[in-house]
């Protein structure tokens, strides 16, 4: 029953995701993986820096939780896409892979962004309960990195997922190149 808790699929199809797939067999992507380790890691060391603290965390408690609502609901949409793509697979197998792949990663990417969302909340709503200073409200020490660190990693998350939404988009839905980014020119 407690498997239930446990998202290893979840962030293991995340990871997965960050691949060239392609080709036949999937390259790990090792330069947005290395980013996506070290950033927040270094995010999150900072706040170990003398002084460091997160001087109004009520504003990123707010921030994240819009984001986890937010990352579901584009998930909604990305699941959506993706039906339409697999309602006409049969037509386009080939043509529409790299979409329907497009798409598989996104919605990975939007649930794990969204899980951390939350776990951000949590951590920040334990730091202001437990490890505020009561004369400014700021949170400093160990939660506050931990806050850091994962905030960093979703905002990563969501700059990874938002360009692919759009590419998804524009492919699925045809759009002129006149008005597609992903074509060059005016």
């Amino acid at each position: 029953m407690s498997s239930r808790f446990v998202a290893v699929e979840l962030f293991r199809g995340h990871w997965k995701g960050l691949s060239d797939y392609r080709q036949k067999n999937p390259i790990a992507d090792r330069w947005t993986r290395a980013i996506l380790l070290v950033l927040p890691l270094l995010a999150g060391g900072a706040m170990f820096i003398p002084g460091a603290q997160l001087a109004a965390p009520g504003a990123i408690l707010a921030g994240v939780a819009l984001l986890a609502g937010s990352f579901l609901a584009a998930w909604g949409q990305v699941a959506s896409l993706r039906l339409r793509l697999t309602e006409r697979a049969a037509d386009f197998e080939t043509a529409q892979q790299v979409d329907r792949d497009a798409l598989d990663e996104t919605a990975a990417h939007l649930l794990v962004a969204s899980v951390l969302s939350g776990c951000t909340a949590l951590v920040l709503v334990l730091a202001m309960n437990l490890a505020a200073n009561p004369a400014t409200g700021a949170v400093s020490g160990p939660l506050a990195a931990i806050a850091v660190a994962l905030a960093t990693y979703v905002l990563l998350v969501f700059l990874i997922a938002v360009p692919r939404l759009y590419t998804a988009y524009v492919n699925i839905h045809k759009v002129r190149p006149e008005l597609s980014g992903t074509h060059r020119g005016r």
